[in-house]
């Protein structure tokens, strides 16, 4: 365990449907890819009720991320401030997608610089032939699949397909 870090649990939220607010400069540069994640997306909206998620972007002005927090409290929406983890209820990680897997690298909002320097160092191992190994995985529903990483990924047959009558291995 990292006895530094801040206390937080990684997760990956579910908008599918779900209503999230944008305030800010660069509100429209997130509505992509809040839309992309299944979000319905209000830009700049005057009530906050029945949002899942509030987001002000950057530059902050510390008056209105005031105002937010209590109404978010108020609302039961989680609320994220760019640049400001004390008054965020989460973080936004650095994202690496290869295929169907999806890396989240987070310093829990100390270092966005870091996180992304380390997504960008780990890019080139997880490349097409990396992409193309784990889509095979997730067709075939391997519950074991074989590989191994030596510099680069080296991409083995899956096996053990998994019998869908059967839950899911938590091993």
């Amino acid at each position: 365990m990292n006895p530094g870090r801040k206390p937080g649990y990684p997760v990956e939220l579910r908008l599918d449907g779900r209503r999230v607010v944008v305030f800010g400069e660069k509100a429209e540069t997130r509505r992509a890819t809040l839309e992309a994640a299944g979000a319905r997306v209000d830009v700049g909206a005057d009530r906050l009720v029945g949002a899942r998620l509030v987001m002000l972007t950057a530059p902050v002005d510390l008056a209105l991320a005031a105002h937010l927090r209590m109404a978010c409290d108020a609302a039961g929406a989680l609320l994220w401030v760019e640049d400001h983890p004390e008054l965020s209820d989460v973080t936004l990680p650095a994202i690496l997608e290869s295929g169907p897997v999806r890396l989240a690298i987070s310093t829990g909002g100390r270092s966005s610089a870091l996180s992304r320097a380390v997504r960008d160092a780990l890019r080139p191992l997880l490349g097409e032939g990396f992409a193309a190994w784990a889509q095979g995985v997730v067709d075939a529903g391997v519950r074991r699949p074989r590989g191994r990483f030596e510099g680069h990924f080296e991409a083995q047959t899956p096996d053990e397909p998994r019998d869908p009558a059967e839950p899911s291995s938590l091993v």
